[in-house]
This record gives C-alpha cells, sequence and structure tokens, in this order.
C-alpha cells in the first residue's frame, strides 16, 4: 500500500478545519445571527442563509475530510466543491459582517487549497489515474518511402 502524501494529509486537515469552522459559524449565524436583527430584514435573512450553507458545508467537510485521508476517488471532485463553497460563504459572511479584511485570508487559504488540487501529483494521487502526458516530438528522425503495394 502506497504512503498518503503530505500534501494531501494536509487537505485532509485542511478540511476537517473548514468543518470544525462552518460548525462554529453556523452555530453563531442560525442560533444569535438573526436574533439581533429586525424580523424580516435583508440583513436576517443573509444570515440565515449563510448559516445554512455553512451547516451543510460542516457536514460536506467532514465527510471529504475523511475521503482525503483514507484518498478516495470522489474526494478530489468533493474537496474542489468544499474548498470553493467555503470560499463564498466567507465572503457572505463578511458581508454580514461588513468586515472584508476578515474574507480574505481563509478564501486565499481556499483558493490554494483548490490549486493544490488541481496538481498533477494530486490528482493522480487521489483519482488514480495518470495525467495524459505531452505529446513528444522526434527531431532529426529519417523519413522512409512506403513500398509498392501488390
Amino acid at each position: 500500500m502506497r504512503h498518503r502524501s503530505f500534501g494531501v494529509t494536509a487537505l485532509a486537515f485542511s478540511s476537517v478545519m473548514v468543518a470544525i469552522y462552518g460548525q462554529y459559524a453556523a452555530i453563531a449565524l442560525l442560533l444569535t445571527g438573526s436574533a439581533f436583527t429586525s424580523t424580516g430584514s435583508l440583513q436576517a435573512a443573509i444570515a440565515l442563509i449563510t448559516g445554512a450553507v455553512f451547516l451543510g458545508l460542516t457536514v460536506a467537510a467532514y465527510v471529504v475530510g475523511f475521503g482525503l485521508w483514507a484518498r478516495k476517488h470522489w474526494a478530489w471532485a468533493g474537496g474542489v466543491a468544499v474548498f470553493v463553497v467555503f470560499a463564498i460563504a466567507n465572503v457572505l459572511l463578511s458581508a454580514i459582517a461588513t468586515n472584508l479584511i476578515s474574507a480574505v485570508l481563509p478564501s486565499a487559504g481556499a483558493m490554494v487549497a483548490v490549486w493544490y488540487l488541481h496538481r498533477p501529483a494530486t490528482r493522480t494521487e487521489l483519482l488514480g489515474t495518470e495525467m495524459p502526458a505531452a505529446a513528444s516530438v522526434q527531431v532529426g528522425g529519417t523519413i522512409e518511402a512506403a513500398g509498392a503495394v501488390h
């Protein structure tokens, strides 16, 4: 059995950290986020929607974390989805909190994780398929003429 690479291990750990972050964000937004805004306001609706997104993200991130740890083939696509949704949810969260700085670091980290998942070695390790090699061109070879067909 092949050993898991350090990068895939770090991605699995990052996915679990996203799940923990999402868990606390969902609790804060669903239980208290809309309680301090007036009923029917746009900010309360955004808080509830963002809380629901973080709740779903929590479940998905725990599952993807296990998949990355076990190097399951479905974990690659799940990892891309989790980290992209995490970046978008952080932007929504910063819109609610009116603090754009709080979205920069988690969103940048999520985009680095998506970039790392697209590296050929990571794709090969998780998906189990080799990436197509570039076509090789031989320069300086000889060309032979075909003979007559009888």
